[in-house]
């Protein structure tokens, strides 16, 4: 497993994104940090190796650790297009338990070129180098015996999380710019 490089200056903003929880979603990622019509996001599916996620103790969202098993992977997805201002956002609603660092992700299907003149685009099973936000806290807030499981986060919690998280529930239109 490759180490993570923790990054403490803004040259995160030229690397994607890689979310493996409550940012894989549309709805979430667009309540934080919200498209700009002159910015071009980028989704395609990704997997880190050498990682796990496991749930945050009676919370829906998980946190991501490095694993000791050499098997071991976090799937997720791989967002290119965030401008520094989405970063800055992202970076204020993980908060001082999640640490942004900088990973190498596999990608698992073609990210195509931003524009149709822009040449090259990373074929699937093409290693990228991604800023991701690692579980920094203690480890005991994490439930270590069980794996996060995206799908049963969007259907039990998504809606009432929406509604009721002060992260999304505080947004108004002038925050989205």
């Amino acid at each position: 497993m490759a180490e993570a490089a923790p990054m403490a200056d803004d040259s995160h903003c030229n690397e994607p994104l890689f979310v493996y929880g409550s940012l894989m979603h549309p709805r979430i990622l667009n309540a934080i940090a919200p498209t700009h019509p002159h910015v071009a996001r980028r989704f395609v599916s990704a997997r880190l190796p050498g990682y796990v996620r496991h749930p945050y103790h009676n919370e829906p969202y998980p946190g991501m650790i490095a694993s000791s098993d050499p098997d071991a992977f976090v799937d997720g997805v791989l967002i290119f297009g965030l401008t520094p201002v989405d970063h800055t956002k992202l970076d204020e609603f993980e908060g001082d338990e999640y640490t942004r660092a900088s990973v190498p992700v596999a990608v698992k299907d073609q990210v195509p070129a931003s524009k149709p003149s822009e040449q090259g685009s990373l074929l699937a099973g093409s290693t990228v180098t991604a800023t991701t936000y690692l579980f920094s806290g203690p480890r005991h807030h994490l439930d270590l015996t069980k794996q996060w499981d995206y799908e049963a986060f969007a259907r039990d919690h998504l809606d009432r999380w929406m509604q009721t998280g002060s992260d999304f529930s505080q947004l108004t239109p002038q925050d989205s710019d």
